[in-house]
């Protein structure tokens, strides 16, 4: 049984590295596999992925021993569809309250911690229920992402609920909250997050930000590792792919990297 390789990192004490997959393709995850990153975040809640793709796209990063993250809106139907499929970590965006994220945790878990209804992907049909639950609460985790006003009004009690493994933040929508839209290093947006990500700290929680995969980004990346972030979300395959066009041809056309 494959188990989820962000946990396994976190119990040997290193940190996980992975991006963002936008592009509806099980090509992109093997990009990223290959690329060497820990685990893809499949963002099925910003892009329209079918579910037949998205169980492909999960099914490439078991075959790459990655961990296959999916962010998803909070809807039980949704969720419990999402770890069906085999996903191993879900992202729920735009938290606001400590019931919300309970919200997400119960629609997670089997009972007694949760409420997800009996099933099970088809790569695990070959163990017994028994098996598989306890496959389930070993590796299944939930992530909440802390961004919008309610949320930075209710951060300190959204941290500390139970079963929430993973918190994250958001400073394109923290810009927004804080009347900032579009400037993710506003001092005001650096600020909320330093105070959620302190928080979740001291609640015992794993901590995943995502940063861009320029000299800023990674050099802000490291800070946090050093400060006992240990998740880390470089850029997305079209960032990555749009920077590295965009400075071949600037060089080759003498216009500079840009």
């Amino acid at each position: 049984m494959t188990s989820n390789r962000v946990l396994k990192n976190i119990r040997a004490g290193v940190p996980s590295f992975g991006t963002y997959i936008t592009f509806p393709s099980p090509a992109s995850v093997e990009v990223a596999a290959i690329a060497g990153f820990d685990f893809a975040r499949l963002d099925q809640y910003h892009i329209g992925y079918n579910p037949e793709t998205l169980e492909n796209m999960i099914r490439t990063c078991y075959a790459y021993d990655i961990t296959p993250w999916v962010r998803v809106r909070n809807d039980p139907w949704v969720i419990m569809m999402t770890l069906d499929l085999g996903a191993q970590i879900i992202t729920v965006p735009n938290i606001g309250s400590a019931e919300q994220a309970r919200q997400a945790v119960a629609a997670a878990f089997y009972p007694p911690t949760g409420e997800r209804e009996m099933s099970r992907p088809l790569r695990f049909r070959n163990l017994t229920a028994g098996q598989y639950f306890e496959w389930a609460a070993e590796n299944v985790q939930v992530a909440c992402q802390i961004e919008g006003a309610d949320g930075l009004e209710n951060y300190k009690e959204i941290v500390k609920v139970a079963g929430l493994g993973i918190v994250q933040t958001g400073r394109g929508d923290l810009s927004l909250a804080l009347g900032v839209p579009g400037q993710d290093s506003h001092p005001k947006v650096l600020e909320a997050e330093e105070r959620i990500v302190t928080a979740a700290l001291e609640a015992g929680k794993q901590v995943s930000l995502l940063q861009a995969l320029t000299d800023e980004g990674i050099e802000r990346a490291r800070r946090w590792i050093e400060r006992g972030v240990t998740i880390m979300t470089l850029s997305s395959d079209y960032q990555a792919l749009l920077a590295s066009y965009k400075n071949g041809l600037g060089t080759l056309r003498g216009e500079g990297a840009t």
